[in-house]
């Protein structure tokens, strides 16, 4: 069997082995697991969504999951949310330092924004997500977590984050498959110095040249100069294709 995913109290697995068997292990190894998903299908649409088939178990999709000290109430089958990133989340809520506005694109239930307000001090996050269930979730875990300086936008990332070009210190962008088609607008966003963290899916052969390339051109179409600050593995996405993060800063 892969290894399975826990949301709260919730294990999400992909196996072909027999599958009320494995669940029923997972259940009696991890006493804090009530139900068993399988996953039926990849994750699709615009809100990255997948198809879950209950296989052991309580009935049910929405738990409470906690990360890094704050805690995440959501609906495993209508937002997208992975417990794999927890690190990520945590490193890049350590690199945000000395802001007045950060802004996270595709922000889903808003693990970024939540625990960036939790680790730093910026005065205001804004998280943009187009999911309105996750936008539901967002909003109550604003509350849930007590935090008054973060801020959930129901819509999309182009026409929203109109708003507050020139105007932020950092932008988040995780959304690695097609997160690079919003790289005008994150640049648009950002003051002179302002910081990107940008995620994308490469090869294992070329990790970083391509893209590099592609924020260089980007840039240059909007008369800014980019300095690449890092370049990181983040987390494997298949067979020889890893999830990586660049960084860099608008000039």
């Amino acid at each position: 069997m892969k290894s399975f995913d826990v949301i709260g109290d919730i294990a999400i697995v992909e196996t072909k082995e027999r599958e009320k068997e494995v669940a029923m292990k997972i259940m009696k190894t991890n006493k804090q697991i009530n139900t068993v998903y399988k996953k039926a299908s990849a994750r699709i649409g615009v809100y990255r969504t997948r198809k879950l088939r209950l296989i052991a178990g309580e009935n049910k999709s929405v738990t409470t999951h906690k990360e890094n000290g704050c805690i995440f109430k959501l609906n495993v089958r209508r937002v997208y949310f992975s417990p794999r990133e927890g690190t990520e989340r945590f490193r890049i809520a350590k690199k945000i330092v000395g802001a007045d506005l950060v802004m996270v694109f595709f922000a889903g239930i808003g693990s970024y924004p939540i625990l960036i307000s939790k680790m730093s001090k910026a005065n205001r996050i804004i998280g943009i997500e187009i999911n309105p269930v996750a936008v539901k979730y967002f909003r109550e875990n604003v509350k849930l977590n007590k935090v008054n300086n973060v801020e959930a936008i129901l819509g999309d990332v182009k026409k929203e984050s109109k708003k507050f070009y020139n105007k932020c210190d950092f932008v988040v962008m995780p959304l690695p498959e097609s997160g690079w088609k919003f790289l005008p607008n994150a640049m648009k966003c950002l003051k002179e110095n302002g910081v990107c963290f940008f995620y994308a899916i490469s090869d294992e052969k070329n990790l970083y040249k391509d893209w590099i390339e592609k924020i260089q051109i980007i840039a240059k179409r909007l008369n800014k100069n980019v300095k690449i600050l890092e370049c990181k593995r983040v987390l494997p996405f298949g067979v020889r294709k890893w999830k990586i993060r660049i960084d860099f800063m608008i000039r």
